[in-house]
């Protein structure tokens, strides 16, 4: 029996190729999405965390935290320490990883909170966190919304987020993200944070 001839063998390498070419594509897009799918399963665990707090501490909720110093700055509106420290969450031991909850999609970062109410600026009382909610609430696709700096006022209680995919994307990096629609992430390939939110009556959203 001949075996393949040169010709033969270049049609079958250039098929192999064409379907690798094929594939690949797909087998990224699946990983980002079960990725995703890994982000909403662990904001819905720490949304849990952030209602037992709520519930033990007579509805308080902790304050946001933001850092103006050099080697914090990327660490804004970083998890509670409170969660950690009160065994809510697992304790992290990484600077601004109070609580060892590591975006995939931002590594050494955990995810994003944010409440309105008491803010703790460099780690001192600095005033209120205002938070941006569109009109249109829950629906969030509206251009026009209030800031609010109280949780009594505020058709959000509270939100937690990652940075989706692509952190430096135009829709994660929306000055409005992460309630305005136009910031979520919608689809493999594409920009947008991943987020979670309750509202003042208690019941929970998720972003796509």
């Amino acid at each position: 029996m001949g075996g393949f001839t040169l010709v033969e063998l270049l049609v079958v390498i250039a098929i192999i190729a064409l379907l690798a070419g094929l594939l690949l594509p797909a087998l990224g897009r699946a990983k980002e999405k079960a990725r995703v799918t890994r982000v909403h399963a662990e904001l819905y665990g720490v949304g849990l965390a952030l209602e037992m707090y709520a519930d033990d501490y007579e509805g308080q909720l902790p304050p946001v935290r933001v850092n103006c110093n050099t080697d914090l700055a990327t660490h804004w509106c970083q998890f509670p320490v409170e969660l950690a420290q009160e065994g809510y969450l697992a304790a992290g031991n990484k600077p601004g990883m109070a609580a060892n909850m590591e975006d995939i999609f931002n590594p050494g970062h955990t995810y994003k909170y944010a409440t309105p109410g008491p803010q703790l600026l460099n780690d001192s009382a600095g005033g209120d966190y205002k938070l941006w909610v569109p009109d249109d609430f829950p629906q969030c696709a509206s251009s026009s919304g209030k800031y609010y700096s109280s949780r009594a006022d505020s058709p959000v209680r509270w939100v937690i987020w990652s940075l989706g995919p692509r952190p430096e994307s135009a829709e994660t990096q929306d000055a409005r993200a992460p309630m305005a629609s136009r910031s979520w992430y919608r689809r493999a390939g594409g920009g947008g944070v991943v987020a979670r939110f309750a509202t003042r009556e208690g019941m929970q959203f998720k972003t796509p």
